[in-house]
């Protein structure tokens, strides 16, 4: 707790707060690994302490920053019940196995959670494998995020780009995949070396680092060597996936499969505000006045979908391996290698 020193009306999200620190996975590819050596990677405030802080910020809409919220599912399961009654629209980051682990989201939702954004990161398990992100494995993405949009939650998909499983034909397939769930946004990255991680220590040993130029450590450039695409490659596929992800034939297609006009309206201005309002914010943020775009990002968060059947999500595609275009794959390689999707 402290002061607060930025006036609030210059923010969209004023209300950030993190209560706590790390992550208890680890991932090669993640920054968190060079941030935590060898030593305690993920710790939690005092459940009575991040309430009491939470009480004290003003207005309704919280933005919880921390890289794992439900990483202790028994600090989770306090806190949202702690937090029941308060009357809060918040967001947060989660991951597949969270949501679909006991009780724990349910008591999320029902202190507020509209949406949460999750590392999906890839459909292939062998790249989830070779990366260290064991814990999506075997777990079932669409009925993650059926579970997601019959609680009224919406989400914010991550995905990677360039990993060694990956060949020019994966942007179009993430993003199919992707519209076809209903996923309301995603967000693309390029696979990044970043220092002190367990994959650059792979990757130049192999001499396929091209550039220590960090200014291109963004996440947008490819500043490694692909195994299975040129560099070029890498980076035009990264942009059409955004370009047509958030195209217009996209937000109909991805709002298309969510039951009832409410849904579908809910999905198409979150989108849209989200990718397709660049001229908007512009001039609302020049103008100084995020503050009174507050309102309807709350409102489209209380809106809702709660109930609901996920409709063109619910199972016309279970499994990485079966994606368009790909052969079809032994019963018992199935079930050795399980990233339901």
């Amino acid at each position: 707790m402290g002061t607060r020193v930025c006036p609030v009306n210059a923010y969209l999200v004023p209300n950030t707060i993190v209560v706590s620190r790390g992550c208890p996975h680890r991932c090669d590819f993640c920054y968190q690994e060079s941030f935590f050596g060898t030593g305690r990677s993920f710790y939690t405030a005092r459940v009575d302490r991040a309430l009491a802080e939470i009480t004290e910020l003003p207005g309704r809409h919280l933005y919880f920053l921390d890289d794992h919220l439900f990483g202790s599912p028994e600090f989770a399961d306090a806190l949202f019940i702690g937090m029941k009654g308060m009357d809060r629209l918040w967001q947060a980051a989660g991951t597949v196995r969270t949501v679909l682990r006991g009780h724990t989201l349910e008591h999320a939702v029902a202190c507020g959670l509209r949406s949460l954004f999750i590392g999906f990161e890839t459909l292939s398990a062998e790249a989830l494998g070779s990366q260290g992100k064991r814990h999506n494995l075997g777990h079932d993405y669409a009925e993650a995020i059926r579970k997601l949009h019959d609680l009224g939650v919406m989400i914010n998909g991550s995905f990677v780009f360039g990993f060694d499983q990956d060949d020019p034909s994966v942007f179009e397939r993430t993003v199919d995949w992707a519209l076809r769930q209903g996923i309301e946004t995603a967000t693309f990255h390029i696979l990044t070396p970043y220092p002190g991680t367990r994959m650059t220590a792979r990757l130049n040993a192999e001499g396929r680092i091209l550039t220590r130029d960090w200014t291109k450590y963004n996440t947008r450039h490819a500043v490694f060597q692909p195994a299975q695409m040129s560099p070029e490659q890498l980076e035009r596929g990264y942009r059409q996936a955004y370009r047509q992800y958030y195209s217009w034939p996209g937000v109909i297609r991805s709002a298309a499969t969510k039951p009832g006009l409410a849904g579908k309206i809910r999905h198409a201005a979150y989108t849209c505000g989200w990718k397709k309002s660049e001229t908007i914010w512009k001039w609302i943020i020049r103008s100084g006045a995020l503050g009174l775009a507050r309102p309807t990002l709350e409102a489209v968060l209380a809106l809702g979908n709660r109930g609901a059947t996920h409709g063109q999500a619910a199972g016309d595609q279970s499994a990485p391996w079966l994606l368009p275009g790909q052969a079809h794959v032994p019963e018992r390689s199935r079930h050795s290698q399980r990233v339901v999707v």
